[in-house]
């Protein structure tokens, strides 16, 4: 496949840069990644990948946008008020670039519809803020083999990650964070927590980079690393992670 004049024209800034270039790019337009929400997280990463020419974006979200979204998610306004997220993601990826594949789902992302969403993908990026449906998609991307790209964010802290399946020193989302019987609802969140604007762009902004590197082939992933954000203090900390030889998911 070779890049026609008018994705020469609309990447030229990525193109030019050796670490993409024309075959990188070739590879972006290839890809199918899926986004496991299209909120605080999702939207950087939606706007990202549309913008980066990622041919294939699939996208699941059962929620509606509220007016209490838009200190963050920008891919909404005020005319998607009430309108479910994965439909107003789709208007703006067709605004932006109307040469993107979509398929967007308006619904939870489940035991019963996971493998069939994540099985033609060469990429997960999980954008939620649900434990239960990150553990899910943990799973069945260590099943099928595929990348997955974590990051959590409240008020002014983040952290990311990318898990890749098959790697010798890559973990996966159980081996650093044990499921537990702990009652999830009493977990910090975006919506009795607070959140800044500025941190789920900072986290979606990285995994949006991770994606672009593991697709393309350059740079060094954030596998066998989680990076931690400060935005207090605007500082970063890493912490090394290892895969747990007892792991239920990825030793198996």
């Amino acid at each position: 496949m070779l890049l026609n004049d008018a994705e020469i024209e609309r990447y030229a800034r990525q193109v030019v840069m050796p670490e993409i270039g024309e075959e990188g790019q070739k590879k972006l337009l290839s890809a199918h990644v899926l986004i496991v929400g299209a909120g605080g997280l999702g939207a950087p990463v939606i706007a990202g990948l549309a913008g980066a020419g990622v041919g294939h974006l699939s996208i699941i979200d059962e929620d509606e946008a509220d007016i209490t979204n838009l200190n963050r998610q920008f891919i909404h306004n005020l005319k998607s008020l009430s309108q479910p997220k994965s439909v107003s993601a789709e208007q703006f990826v067709k605004g932006l670039n109307p040469d993107i594949r979509l398929s967007c789902h308006v619904a939870r992302f489940t035991e019963e519809n996971a493998k069939s969403l994540i099985e033609p993908c060469d990429l997960v990026i999980d954008c939620t803020d649900n434990p239960p449906t990150r553990y899910l998609a943990n799973q069945i991307c260590q099943q099928l083999h595929t990348p997955l790209i974590f990051g959590g964010a409240v008020r002014t802290d983040g952290q990311i990650t990318s898990f890749i399946p098959g790697e010798p020193n890559s973990p996966c989302l159980r081996c650093i964070f044990p499921q537990t019987e702990l009652d999830y609802d009493q977990a910090p969140s975006c919506a009795n927590a607070g959140i800044l604007g500025s941190t789920t762009m900072v986290i979606g902004g990285l995994q949006t980079a991770e994606a672009i590197k593991i697709i393309a082939g350059f740079g060094t992933p954030l596998v066998g690393r989680l990076l931690l954000y400060d935005g207090l203090a605007n500082a970063f900390t890493e912490i090394e992670i290892a895969p747990n030889p007892a792991c239920p998911v990825c030793s198996l």
